[in-house]
């Protein structure tokens, strides 16, 4: 990548989301970097994405294929690789808007010839203002969970590790990506200046529920990769430590009736989520609500190591 700057295939699946697509086409063909093409990959869309894109795009300055295709999020991820030439891939989602300088930024990492794999900074939409059980995503340092709203890549790695998980659907697909790379030698780096601005939605309680059992995919990658053990888990077998308060709390309830001091296992996570009121809303929504999703996101995790046979909790 010596002289000029990079090529880049700016990668975005998408599926049935005409207007946030179209906004996320809109930032992507105002980016400041003289060497890039959009590719928006059409998961079979029924609401006219792949035809509204293609309007958009008809005389831009910028390179725009739409190629519209089936499979998992990981299978339309994967199958840029095989789309683009470029140097780099950078991966965006549809609810999301780069900034200006995204690119200009991300690439710059990669004049280490070491570096196979970039993270950016992911921050929510500014200007919207933040309630409860709000969906976003904020990602301000390198996480090691590479995720793929904002992650850039270089192709030659990418090309030779087993990239985005085609099993698990959507969650944890990118980190098995970055990790493949990682675990062939190629080094990470964060990008500051590469910002992306994630939507802010308000989907409900209810959509949380169903999305804690989402966490089940832990285990699948995780079986492929046990060096993520080490990496990315709490004491080798939990997501992080509010995880083992949470499989305390189980246990101690559950065998209390047997022996009343199995209670004490429950007072780590009955600490964690003490409220900072007796106001209902403080009961609620930082005392119920948080409370039901930690068990929702246990019982997805139990789910995943039986079906996986690998315990992460």
């Amino acid at each position: 990548m010596n002289g000029s700057p990079p090529s880049v295939t700016v990668a975005v699946p998408v599926k049935d989301r005409r207007e946030r697509m179209l906004r996320c086409l809109e930032a992507l063909l105002a980016l400041d970097y003289p060497r890039y093409e959009v590719l928006i990959l059409d998961n079979e869309s029924s609401d006219g994405t792949a035809e509204a894109c293609r309007g958009l795009a008809a005389g831009a300055a910028v390179p725009v294929r739409v190629e519209t295709m089936g499979g998992s999020v990981g299978r339309l991820r994967n199958a840029a690789a095989e789309l683009s030439d470029a140097d780099v891939l950078a991966f965006t989602d549809s609810d999301c808007m780069p900034a200006a300088g995204w690119l200009a930024a991300g690439v710059g990492p990669f004049a280490d010839a070491g570096v196979g794999v970039v993270q950016g900074k992911t921050l929510p939409e500014p200007g919207v203002a933040r309630t409860p059980w709000d969906a976003t995503i904020e990602v301000t340092s390198y996480s090691g969970r590479f995720e793929s709203c904002n992650l850039l890549v270089r192709r030659e790695a990418f090309a030779a590790a087993t990239g985005f998980d085609e099993r698990v659907g959507h969650f944890w697909e990118d980190t098995a990506a970055g990790w493949s790379m990682l675990l062939q030698g190629w080094r990470p780096a964060f990008a500051s200046g590469a910002v992306v601005y994630h939507d802010v939605t308000r989907p409900g309680f209810g959509w949380w529920l169903r999305r804690a059992q989402r966490y089940g995919n832990v285990a699948s990658v995780v079986r492929e990769r046990p060096e993520l053990r080490a990496e990315l888990l709490w004491g080798r077998y939990f997501m992080r430590s509010r995880n083992a308060k949470t499989v305390g709390l189980v246990l101690g309830v559950a065998v209390a009736p047997l022996d009343r001091r199995a209670l004490l296992l429950a007072l780590p996570y009955l600490w964690f989520r003490r409220p900072a009121g007796l106001a209902p809303g403080h009961l609620l929504h930082g005392v119920a609500e948080p409370t039901l999703f930690d068990l929702a996101v246990l019982a997805g995790m139990v789910r995943g190591s039986i079906e996986h046979r690998t315990l992460v909790l």
